[in-house]
């Protein structure tokens, strides 16, 4: 290769080392309304926020970790959802948790488990996030005070996940979330109970050229890189991530960290509503 493209590389790498982090604690905020036809009315205007892959302590401080909690506080979500890969290793799970308990919403803070939290310490990163007030969907499902019905599953390294169906425990009159950490699970599961699939995982990518990811954590190549993705008629809405994954690469190029607000509306009070308050 070319002695400029080492270049480069080299300055990006330095610089990813040394430079202040967003006002954020993201790159950005990806704020959307989901639209359903059926939408109970006590979900109208719900907000969820999505934070997924923060790799706490993996050149993501704990100032950063501050602000992007006072961000999504900010936000005033009903609940706030975690995507799993909290921390970098197990050495970080007590300080995320103690930071952690900092986030707030109205209708409680939940999580699941990213692969990482596998590898750092499933039980020591429940207990962690349990005592901090945070619940745990361990191939769980809970009925949310205004109605959502939300399922979390396991990340696949877990020796027994829940990869058929959720049918015997879920309501069918609630409208569904599912929290799953590998988009990959749209791939292998019956998706007719949800209504709605959040996933982290994949980074965005992390590093892209062209809306292309050399590298993506998927078996389905770039298909759920990044963005909203329908399987069987189902929205996956896959998230970027806040932090960084790997140990010698840790930056972003071409795909900015995130996290999800995302608000429910029912179609005909959106439609029905003035331009001005859309």
């Amino acid at each position: 290769m070319h002695s400029w493209f080492f270049a480069v590389l080299s300055g990006v790498l330095f610089l990813s080392g040394c430079a202040s982090f967003p006002p954020l604690g993201v790159d950005r905020v990806r704020a959307s309304d989901f639209v359903q036809d059926n939408l109970p009315p006590s979900l109208e205007g719900y907000r969820m926020v999505f934070v997924s892959d923060i790799h706490f302590g993996n050149n993501f401080s704990r100032a950063r970790l501050e602000r992007l909690i006072d961000s999504v506080n900010e936000s005033k979500p009903d609940c706030i959802l975690l995507g799993g890969d909290l921390t970098l290793s197990g050495a970080q799970i007590a300080e995320f948790a103690e930071a952690a308990s900092r986030f707030k919403a109205k209708e409680g803070v939940y999580a699941v488990l990213g692969n990482h939290d596998f590898y750092n310490g499933r039980f020591k990163t429940i207990e962690s996030l349990r005592k901090a007030g945070i619940v745990v969907l361990d191939e769980t499902v809970i009925l949310l005070p205004r109605g959502i019905n939300l399922a979390g599953i396991n990340d696949f390294r877990d020796v027994f996940p829940v990869i058929n169906k959720f049918d015997d425990i879920l309501r069918k009159d609630a409208f569904t979330v599912l929290l799953s950490h590998n988009p990959d699970f749209a791939e292998k599961a019956d998706l007719s109970f949800f209504d709605l699939i959040l996933s982290g995982h994949t980074h965005g990518g992390q590093i892209t050229f062209f809306g292309y990811a050399p590298v993506l954590p998927s078996e389905y190549g770039q298909k759920y890189r990044t963005g909203t993705v329908y399987k069987d008629g189902i929205p996956v809405i896959v998230s970027n991530g806040a932090g960084f994954g790997g140990t010698v690469l840790r930056f972003r190029l071409g795909a900015p960290s995130d996290f999800l607000l995302i608000t429910l509306h029912a179609r005909a009070a959106l439609e029905g509503a003035p331009a001005s308050s859309r």
